[in-house]
């Protein structure tokens, strides 16, 4: 059989089998929860989170073939967030880049909504890359944050002031770590610091914890599977 031949029948039988797995349900593929509806399939879908955000993806194939996996291009939208980016499968990790846009605390409270505070705020999203799952987990990417209003949920306190800031997460060898930094007085408020592993830590530095007394002894911790 000619060289030339067999490859048109390997690229055949290739783009047939990416397109039979493309037209699997997509809930069968992210699975479902309380949180979470899941519609479409995995060429084109969409995913509900808290009946308030909307993630909408479209197949890439040729990019999936590159990458060995399922890639996507994506959009999130709902609240005052809007989101674009690209995002691939492989396994149990989820590696996003080039995602880019702007969040509010819409996304925040979808995403999280058993923290003990919440926050009123815009930030415009700068992100290289950020996989999550697996045992390579890392993040590299910026967020701009407009002053923001925040508030302990369950009391009835006045909320407190934040400046806007500058929120900056950064790889190593073990793990990524980011702080968000007052505009003008480079105050540090919040560290972060997402292993390898999956473990995540947020907690409040002293100053900000000055600008908001209720955040005293706070810290979240959980872990990304």
């Amino acid at each position: 059989m000619p060289p030339r031949t067999l490859i048109f029948i390997l690229v055949a039988a290739i783009a047939y089998l990416v397109g039979l797995i493309a037209l699997i349900p997509a809930r069968v593929v992210l699975g479902e929860s309380d949180g979470m509806r899941v519609g479409g399939t995995i060429w084109n879908g969409q995913a509900v989170i808290a009946s308030t955000v909307r993630i909408d993806w479209q197949f890439a194939p040729v990019r999936s073939l590159m990458a060995l996996g399922a890639s996507a291009d994506f959009h999130l939208a709902g609240g005052g967030s809007d989101l674009a980016g690209s995002v691939t499968k492989s396994g149990t990790s989820y590696r996003f880049v080039k995602v880019t846009g702007q969040v509010d605390d819409t996304l925040v409270s979808a995403l999280a909504p058993n923290l003990p505070f919440a926050c009123r705020f815009l930030a415009d999203v700068d992100i290289a890359q950020l996989v999550l799952g697996g045992t390579r987990q890392s993040a590299e990417g910026t967020m701009r944050f407009s002053p923001s209003q925040c508030f302990a949920k369950g009391l009835a306190s006045a909320p407190a002031e934040l400046p806007a800031g500058l929120f900056t997460i950064t790889p190593n060898v073990s793990s990524s770590s980011g702080a968000l930094v007052a505009q003008g007085s480079q105050e540090h408020l919040f560290e972060l610091r997402l292993a390898r592993t999956g473990a995540l830590s947020l907690w409040p530095t002293a100053m900000a914890v000055q600008r908001l007394p209720f955040l005293a002894g706070f810290r979240y911790d959980t872990r990304i599977e």
